[in-house]
């Protein structure tokens, strides 16, 4: 296998452990790592490719920065203008014998992007990149139709998202300890939902469910995490502070402490759905939790059926919750943790040092 340059952008490392663990086993299939910020002008990856001459590969994992430079623009036909001499330097890039790899971790962005303008340049790079990454099968599919590409479906080689074994610390604290610093009785359920607290994620929602006194009282939602702003880490303050099995922690969560409330928790909560994978989901499953999860999460392929339970809707969820046992959460963490372990990074990066070499 012949060395590979690669340059990963952009980089997100901070905060996210992904991009990190996947350059540090692809060192192990003799693959040299870079990191970059995408630049900003009209041809962002002929750009890079002078920054980085020896790079053989640019491999971009997320478009915000793109889409942010095409939302400056005045009007949406401008935009897509852009748009296509974005497509026009891969291509030409390409020409010149670099490889261009997307990894698709979003069917959208979660910003409030032009949808018009950003399926035209999604649905252009599908078309102009070498090689497409996706986290499972069924990502695969829900792209080709909200694309409405089929071919994409060929052209998407599926590699999973890794596990966090030995990432983040083993638990420091005493469980019943750190349940009576939120006054909640040992005895009693903790569901957890941690990481960045943005709108799109639905825990505003789910908050107003555990407040609306619908879920039983010994059940307790424990949020956690930085506030996407001020206004909305306010009004999650005031759906949570409705109901005593509502909890809000507002601030950055260090690694520590995310260990030791994962190991108090006996379930995690991720309840948005329309996105293609997650970190949070693979970080419970390798720490051995039961999952509460949307219908719509089965994208992800990894969750077993037994792993989680997937609701339909907020009756369905509570209908659920109710029946709940000690028994059954611990059943259900175990089968995570065990399908978690397979889903090991030497892997994932000889995998995708192989699709770098096709």
């Amino acid at each position: 296998m012949r060395k590979e340059h690669v340059v990963m952008v952009p980089d997100f490392r901070e905060g996210n452990p992904y991009q990190s663990l996947l350059a540090n086993h692809l060192s192990d299939q003799d693959v040299q790592v870079s990191f970059d910020k995408l630049p900003l002008g009209y041809f962002p990856f002929s750009e890079l490719s002078k920054q980085h001459p020896d790079a053989t590969i640019i491999h971009l994992h997320w478009l915000s920065p793109i889409l942010f430079v095409l939302s400056w623009t005045s009007s949406p036909f401008k935009a897509k203008l852009r748009g296509l001499l974005l497509a026009l330097d891969c291509l030409w890039l390409r020409l010149r014998g670099k490889k261009i790899v997307w990894t698709v971790h979003n069917k959208f962005s979660h910003e409030n992007f032009d949808r018009t303008v950003e399926l035209f340049v999604r649905r252009l790079l599908v078309k102009s990149v070498s090689n497409i990454i996706v986290h499972s099968q069924s990502a695969a599919d829900r792209l080709a139709e909200a694309y409405g590409m089929p071919a994409l479906k060929g052209k998407a080689k599926v590699i999973f998202h890794g596990n966090y074994e030995g990432i983040y610390p083993r638990p420091a604290s005493d469980r019943d300890a750190l349940l009576k610093t939120k006054n909640i009785p040992p005895e009693h359920t903790v569901i957890l939902s941690f990481g960045m607290l943005r709108p799109y994620k639905g825990i505003d929602k789910l908050a107003e469910l555990f407040a609306s006194g619908k879920v039983p009282d010994h059940i307790h939602l424990l949020i956690m995490g930085k506030a996407d702003n001020e206004d909305y880490a306010a009004s999650l303050q005031t759906v949570c502070d409705k109901a005593d099995n509502v909890h809000l922690t507002l601030g950055f969560l260090t690694d520590e402490a995310l260990a030791d409330w994962l190991g108090a928790a006996d379930m995690v909560a991720v309840p948005f759905s329309d996105t293609l994978t997650s970190g949070s989901v693979l970080l419970a499953m390798t720490e051995g939790k039961a999952l509460l999860l949307p219908e719509l999460s089965k994208v992800f392929d990894c969750v077993p059926d037994e792993g989680a339970l997937f609701y339909t809707d907020e009756d369905d969820m509570v209908r659920q919750l109710a029946g709940l046992s000690a028994s059954d959460v611990a059943k259900m963490g175990e089968a995570n943790k065990a399908v978690a372990h397979k889903m090991n990074w030497p892997d994932v990066a000889r995998l995708t040092a192989e699709l770098y070499q096709r």
